[in-house]
C-alpha cells in the first residue's frame, strides 16, 4: 500500500484556463476563440512515499485536456494548447486547441455557457525494482462565458 499512499501524496493541479479573446469579456459568434493552459502548468507532478527503508516514486503527467465548451460540442487537445499572440491575426483559429461558437449563449441558464476543461493524467510508479500505473485521474475547472453576436447595420 505503499504505493497508494505516494500516488495520494501527488499534487495535481487543476487546469489554468487563458484564452484569447479574454474569457472575461464577451465572445462573438463566429469568432474563433484560442483556449490554452497557463506556461508552466503542463508539467509533471511528482511525489514520494517511503517505508521499511522502501520509497516508492509516483509520477503524474498530463496527456490531455478535453474542453466542452457549452454549447454542447468538445474538443480534445493532446498538449497544453498554442498561446495566442499579438503577431497573429485576431480572427485566425488556433493551429492546436481553440473552437468557434456558432450560436449565443442567450438562452442558456444565466444567459452564459459553462465551459469546463477537463484535463487527464497518466499516473505511473517505480521504487524498489518495480514499476506499474495506476488508473488515470482527472482535474477540471469551468467558467462561464457570454457568446453573442454582432449585427450589422446597412446605412446607405
Amino acid at each position: 500500500m505503499i504505493t497508494q499512499r505516494a500516488v495520494d501524496n501527488l499534487t495535481i493541479p487543476r487546469p489554468v484556463i487563458a484564452a484569447n479573446p479574454s474569457l472575461t469579456t464577451t465572445q462573438f459568434v463566429h469568432v474563433p476563440v484560442w483556449w490554452w493552459v497557463q506556461p508552466g502548468w503542463w508539467q509533471t507532478q511528482s511525489a514520494r512515499a517511503s517505508a521499511g527503508g522502501l520509497t516508492i516514486e509516483a509520477k503524474a503527467e498530463p496527456r490531455k485536456i478535453t474542453w466542452y465548451a457549452g454549447d454542447g460540442s468538445s474538443v480534445v487537445c493532446n498538449g497544453p494548447g498554442t498561446p495566442w499572440t499579438t503577431s497573429v491575426n485576431p480572427l485566425s483559429a488556433s493551429p492546436t486547441c481553440g473552437h468557434t461558437y456558432t450560436k449565443t449563449s442567450a438562452d442558456s441558464p444565466g444567459g452564459t455557457f459553462t465551459l469546463r476543461a477537463v484535463a487527464t493524467w497518466d499516473v505511473s510508479w517505480s521504487g524498489g525494482g518495480f514499476s506499474g500505473t495506476e488508473p488515470a485521474i482527472t482535474t477540471a475547472t469551468t467558467v462561464n462565458v457570454t457568446v453573442t453576436e454582432q449585427r450589422a447595420v446597412v446605412v446607405r
